[in-house]
């Protein structure tokens, strides 16, 4: 007899099966960053990915501290996976389904998130960054690869466009600091 559980958990997993390729590195390598560098928070987001026509979204809860960046992923309130990446690997505490990439979410994150001149810094040969208020661009020898939008102010606070060229989707994470409402 299936258990509601594991029935969430099934349902959770078949819903990300249609993105298998979509955490793909690209040819991007792990970007080596410290974590501190994103600044100390507790972060929900709502992550939504456009690829190949179809539209995912996945709940990730960011927990930046100690020199390192925690990743939970939910759907339907199952935690579905959990790495740890401290600026120079991942590891996996809770394991990611086959088709998601630790490598691909903490690239995207860090692209996204990182302040410009730690980003520069941590970008291998021919890549190269370029940003303008609101607007960032990454760039593999000079052509345009990976676009980012994001609102002027606190990125935790909103919404974070980024566009993959180079591999053809679209991820949108809607971001806002963690509260703790328990009683």
């Amino acid at each position: 007899m299936t258990t509601p559980c594991s029935l969430l958990t099934l349902l959770a997993t078949l819903t990300l099966t249609a993105c298998t390729s979509f955490w793909l590195s690209g040819g991007l390598p792990l970007l080596k960053m410290p974590p501190e560098a994103l600044g100390v928070q507790t972060v929900e987001q709502r992550t939504t990915i456009v690829w190949r026509g179809e539209q995912k979204t996945l709940e990730m809860v960011l927990d930046i501290h100690d020199s390192t960046l925690t990743v939970i992923g939910m759907a339907l309130g199952a935690r579905l996976f959990s790495f740890d990446y401290d600026g120079e690997k991942i590891t996996e505490t809770q394991p990611l389904p086959s088709h998601l990439s630790a490598t691909r979410i903490v690239n995207d994150l860090l692209l996204a998130y990182a302040p410009f001149d730690a980003l520069r810094a941590a970008l291998p040969n021919g890549w190269t960054v370029q940003e303008k208020p609101g607007t960032r661009q990454v760039l593999l020898d000079g052509a345009l690869n990976i676009s980012i939008r994001a609102p002027e102010g606190s990125l935790w606070q909103g919404r974070v466009m980024l566009d993959n060229h180079a591999l053809h989707y679209q991820v949108t994470f809607d971001s806002h600091e963690a509260t703790d409402d328990a009683p």
